[in-house]
């Protein structure tokens, strides 16, 4: 069964996102998050085999560097593919693929058998509202979730891995990021960042010049 890395937010946008879930189930399209124990998230990775516990202790140390950040959710938007998704979705920033590229240099020591949708490159930054859905219920779905008020602002509060199965998910590890009014810390993640693209010979917006 799939492992996942999530970013949490903070407590009143969990329960905003919580209640579009029950909305969801209320209205008879969809219990897929509130049935599978879920936590509203954003997926940074996910793989099929990883080592727990000695990425357990790289993230105490990595979130230890990473400060709150804001996060923006502006827009509903669906995965017309087999596990039939729809989700909100995360305005992408400097900020968030800095945390995002710098969570994989460490990932990618404990993880085997990434999911490439999460990789550096290839992700798409997104809450899940529903998964499992026909066209039929997408389509249902996306009505109840164009009722939220747009764009959703929250606080990223932390970080957590879960080990997912045909029953639901079940939390191995969470952590809180660091409480700190310099930014010092986010700016060492985006040198580490930097320096990826270079190493990868990508020069780009975030690269440095």
């Amino acid at each position: 069964m799939p492992f996942v890395a999530e970013l949490y937010f903070d407590p009143s946008t969990e329960e905003r996102i919580r209640g579009v879930w029950k909305t969801l189930d209320e209205a008879g399209i969809s219990d897929s998050m509130p049935k599978g124990g879920y936590r509203p998230h954003v997926s940074l990775g996910v793989c099929d085999h990883l080592e727990t516990n000695s990425l357990a202790q790289e993230l105490t140390t990595f979130t230890a560097k990473v400060t709150p950040f804001r996060l923006l959710f502006p827009n509903i938007g669906i995965f017309s593919t087999s596990e039939g998704v729809v989700y909100l979705g995360a305005t992408v920033t400097a900020e968030l693929l800095n945390v995002h590229t710098a969570f994989h240099e460490i990932f990618k020591k404990h993880a085997k058998e990434q999911r490439e949708y999460y990789t550096v490159g290839q992700w798409v930054p997104h809450c899940t509202l529903a998964f499992g859905l026909s066209e039929d219920q997408i389509a249902e779905a996306v009505i109840v979730c164009r009722q939220m008020d747009l764009p959703v602002s929250t606080e990223v509060k932390g970080i957590g891995v879960v080990e997912v199965s045909s029953t639901g998910c079940r939390t191995l590890s969470s952590f809180s990021l660091k409480t700190s009014d310099s930014s010092e810390l986010n700016d060492e993640l985006r040198s580490e960042y930097d320096e990826t693209l270079l190493k990868n010979g990508v020069r780009g917006k975030y690269a440095k010049q």
